[in-house]
């Protein structure tokens, strides 16, 4: 019997993820609800517009991306 958990495991993300992780990016903006965009950037505007550090994705048991988290500046107003 299935319990329906995922085993997730948290790993640094990787330039390769990002496929992935722009793919679940613009699943979150297809519900209008995300962010004040349409769609989901390319690798480099998005890449500039995070720190590089504290860039996080949640693989599967098969080591698939199924979520991700990275940080970037906030205006301080």
């Amino acid at each position: 019997m299935s319990s329906g958990k995922m085993n997730a495991v948290i790993e640094d993300m990787q330039r390769n993820d990002w496929k992935d992780v722009r793919a679940i990016y613009g699943e979150g903006l297809a519900t209008g609800l995300a962010a004040f965009t349409l769609t989901p950037p390319k690798w480099p505007e998005w890449n500039r517009d995070h720190l590089p550090f504290g860039r996080f994705v949640a693989r599967n048991d098969t080591g698939g991306v199924v979520g991700w988290a990275a940080l970037s500046l906030v205006p301080d107003t």
